[in-house]
This record gives structure tokens, sequence and C-alpha cells, in this order.
């Protein structure tokens, strides 16, 4: 079974979470192929589906990030290796730069390694041309109970509509979280919880919840609970004065009763 993650940075962090936990299941020769800051949005379509009304708000934060990449850049000329490679080599896998991770090149590539398994950890969207090479298909973790909740911030709009946040992970098809479910987690909450602490948590499940998919496949074919389009609602960036009244609805979300999980 040939498992690669995709990721859009070559130092993204949860993408080193991800090839720990499915490491942990005991699934090693894991490769890495990641995109170069030359990678980004390349459509205007593409980014108002994604981010809606928030998209200006989202442009300046890209505009800023922007400012800062060269000086990264510099210093990290220092040596070739990341501490991302360091950690696929040290277990078997290989680890490879594309300039765009929708690009011809990564599909040469993936159909070079003859993926199995493809798992998005921090990637852009995927895709038709390279959602088609997998052997099995592509698997994403998402931080929201689906269908109910597809698209952006969906920690914050559940805790927003009073629900308990989750994680689902789900195959990936052409459209924005549509993907067939696997399996879904509830995260939990507590009273003295802020969204970025809840976001922290919900991201370490992801990469469990991820690798215990992986471990599922390399032995039996995975669950698979269909979606319909209609099914759920689209969501986008939320405007800093909702996230404001999403934090003090925190304390109305919280139960100490433990997160539930749904593994078929």
């Amino acid at each position: 079974m040939t498992v690669v993650i995709l990721t859009g940075h070559p130092e993204n962090r949860y993408a080193g979470d991800v090839l720990r936990a499915i490491n942990g299941r005991g699934v090693r020769k894991v490769h890495v192929v990641a995109g170069t800051w030359k990678s980004g949005p390349r459509n205007l379509p593409g980014l108002l589906r994604t981010h809606g009304p928030s998209l200006p708000w989202v442009v300046a934060k890209w505009l800023a990030r922007g400012a800062v990449r060269p000086l990264a850049s510099f210093f990290s000329r220092r040596g070739p290796a990341t501490g991302l490679a360091a950690d696929v080599e040290r277990q078997g896998g290989r680890f490879v730069l594309v300039e765009d991770p929708n690009g011809t090149e990564c599909g040469q590539i993936l159909g070079q390694l003859g993926v199995d398994i493809l798992v998005l950890a921090g990637a852009p969207i995927v895709r038709a041309n390279i959602l088609g090479i997998p052997r099995i298909g592509t698997l994403n973790a998402h931080q929201g109970a689906l269908p109910k909740y597809r698209g952006m911030n969906v920690v914050e709009w559940a805790i927003f509509d009073g629900s308990v946040p989750s994680v689902s992970v789900h195959f990936v098809d052409p459209g924005i979280d549509t993907g067939d479910v696997v399996a879904t987690e509830e995260i939990e909450v507590r009273s003295t919880d802020t969204i970025e602490g809840v976001r922290a948590r919900a991201a370490t499940t992801q990469a469990h919840l991820l690798a215990w998919a992986v471990g599922v496949a390399c032995s039996r074919p995975l669950p698979r609970l269909p979606q319909r389009a209609a099914e759920g609602r689209q969501y986008y960036v939320m405007h800093p004065r909702l996230r404001r009244v999403t934090q003090r609805r925190l304390a109305g979300v919280s139960d100490p009763a433990r997160a539930s999980t749904t593994r078929r």
C-alpha cells in the first residue's frame, strides 16, 4: 500500500502531525509531495467560491503574508533539508517539492510513486487531474460534521449555531467537501476554551482520524457514506465581529460528556 501526503508548503506542521500519526498506526514508507511558496490561488471564481463575501479580508492577509515570505525564503537557504523532509526520510519515504500541487509535474510524480491513497494535509483545493490518480482515492479531514457544515471556519460556525464541532474524514471529489464520508468525531469543548484552542484540538483529531482511516484502508475497504449535493450548507470565512460573538457562546456549547465518535 503506497500512501502519499500532499501538502501546500514544505514546512507544513499539520502535514508532519499527519505523517507521525500514520506512522503510529504502523504504516511507514509514507511519501510527501509538497508545494512551494510559488503555489497559490490562481483564479478569481475559485477564490469567490471558497471565501465568498470575506474575500477582500482574506486577500489583505495574503498580501501581508507575502511581504514576509521573501525574508523567510532568504534565511531558509542555510540548508536544503527541512524538518518535515527529515521526518519523511527517517521513516523510509521520499520528500518531493513541486511548484504546483495541481500541475503536470505533480501528477507525473504521483504516478511514478504508484499512489494508492493520497492524503491531503494543508493542500490547496485539488483538481480532478490529481484526484484521478490514486488507486483507492484521496482522503481529507474536514473540521466540520458533513454534510451539515461544508466550507470555511466551520468550527466557529458550529459553535455559533450552538452545535458541538466535529471532524469528518471523507473521500475527496471535485466538489467542496462533498465526497463520501468515512468517519466523524465530535470535538470536546470546555467552558474555558478559546476558539483557537478548539481549532487546535480539532487539528489533532484530524490527524489521528486520518491515520485511523489509512490504517483501516491497509487491511480492508473503507466505509463510504455518500452525501447528496442538496444536503448541508456552504460556509465562508467568519467575520471578526461574529467571531467575538462565537467566543462568548463557547460556554453554552461545552459539554462535560465524552466526545462521541462515528467510525464504521
